[in-house]
């Protein structure tokens, strides 16, 4: 009689540890919708003007990493520089921030499409040099900023799976 109590107690505790956890996934095209929330993202340097837009983030479960394209426009005195630009890295949430981060961002693609600068093949170059490099941390999704119940709660560990972003709270 107490074996099968214990079996039972066993078998409770068991499920029971399952049934507590929670999870969900989000998919890539969930997590775009999310990301477009960011965007477009602008700031003023020195006398440039940029701004990132039409984001797209694709999740690469085999390697853990994920890679975000943006349109980068730069514009000073009239002048323009329009470039596709790609960064991968690694994924994971910032508990004292709140916020989905990318780390150590990885350069893999500068594309130009247009270019009303003049005399700028220097800074394109150093620009295009950086293909390759990493970049510090960068925030991608920062829940703080978005009216959602569910991510009140930290998650306890986020994987990438073939249907999007499992995250384990």
């Amino acid at each position: 009689m107490i074996k099968k109590i214990s079996v039972l107690v066993f078998i409770c505790v068991v499920f029971s540890q399952q049934v507590l956890a929670l999870g969900l996934t989000m998919s890539e095209r969930q997590l775009n919708s999310i990301l477009d929330l960011r965007f477009p993202i602008t700031q003023t340097y020195m006398e440039y003007y940029l701004e990132a837009t039409e984001p797209y983030l694709a999740l690469y479960a085999t390697t853990q990493s994920v890679a975000i394209t943006a349109k980068i426009n730069v514009i000073n005195n009239g002048n323009r520089l329009i470039a596709n630009t790609t960064f991968k890295g690694q994924i994971f949430f910032d508990k004292a921030s709140n916020s989905l981060k990318v780390s150590n961002p990885l350069i893999t693609k500068f594309e130009i499409i247009e270019n009303t600068f003049p005399k700028s093949e220097a800074s394109i170059n150093a620009i295009k040099n950086t293909i390759g490099q990493h970049l510090p941390i960068s925030v991608l999704i920062d829940f703080d900023h978005i009216s959602n119940e569910l991510f009140q709660f930290s998650p306890s560990s986020l994987r990438i799976v073939a249907e999007g972003l499992r995250v384990e709270f």
